[in-house]
Parts: structure tokens; sequence; C-alpha cells
């Protein structure tokens, strides 16, 4: 059980994607993300240099890509019951995953908060049946 945090005083705009990363995505989406942002530091190093900001916004732009790489891997998969790890928040941001396999997860959110995408990461470790809840507060600048 969790729920998806929009930044103080902002809405979150449905729908809003959430996507429990099992370890080989996990490490998948980790090592797919250092490749993006390795890329686009060496083709944009001057442009950052001139404008710091800029590189949030290619950093946004890498996670982004990242989570669909990762998220079309997933479907893929046929050793995988992918719609066990891809769930839709409700408007208030809640969301549920039930029966998931003990072990080590990332957990994404994917969505919109008044006109920017926004994505929110965090680690999850699955040790036994109780449930446990999760606050996604932790987004991408």
């Amino acid at each position: 059980m969790g729920i998806v945090v929009p930044p103080v005083s902002q809405q979150i705009s449905p729908p809003v994607q959430v996507i429990l990363l099992p370890a080989q995505y996990r490490d998948l989406w980790n090592s797919d993300l250092q490749k993006r942002l390795d890329v686009y530091w060496e083709h944009y190093k001057p442009a950052f240099a001139r404008r710091k900001e800029f590189f949030f916004e290619v950093s946004k732009q890498a996670h982004k890509e990242a989570t669909n790489y990762v998220i079309t891997r997933m479907r893929r998969d046929p050793s995988n019951n992918f719609s066990n790890y891809l769930k839709d928040a409700s408007p208030d941001g809640r969301f549920e995953f039930r029966n998931v396999p003990y072990g080590e997860y990332k957990i994404l959110a994917v969505g919109t908060v008044g006109n920017q995408d926004m994505i929110w990461q965090d680690s999850l470790e699955v040790r036994g049946p109780i449930p446990q809840f999760v606050e996604l507060k932790k987004h991408i600048p």
C-alpha cells in the first residue's frame, strides 16, 4: 500500500502509474539511466557549463526514457506477469500491490503535477507477509 505525495501546495493530475521494479529490472533501470546520463553529459557539456539548470531538464528526460525502456522490457518478458508490477494510482494518489514476492525493489511513479511531468522514486524491501505503507515523496527534480 502506498501514496504518491505531490510537492507542497500542488496537486497531481491523474493518471499516475506506479511501477514496482524487481531486482533485475531495478538494475537494468539504474544502468540504462547511467548510460543515458553519460551520453547526454558528453553531448551537452558546453550547454551545461553555460546553463546549469539545463542539466535538470536533461536528467529528467533521461529518467523518463529509462523508465519507458524498462517498462517495455518488462511487458515483453514472458516469465513476468507485468500487470502485477504496474498499477494506476487512485485520484488521491493511493496504490496497492498484492502478493509481492520477497525481495528488494525500486518503486517508481510517473505522473503530472501542473503542466510538468514528474517521476517519484524510492526503494522498498519486502521481507514478509505484513503489508508495508510507502509514501512516495522523493521526485526527480
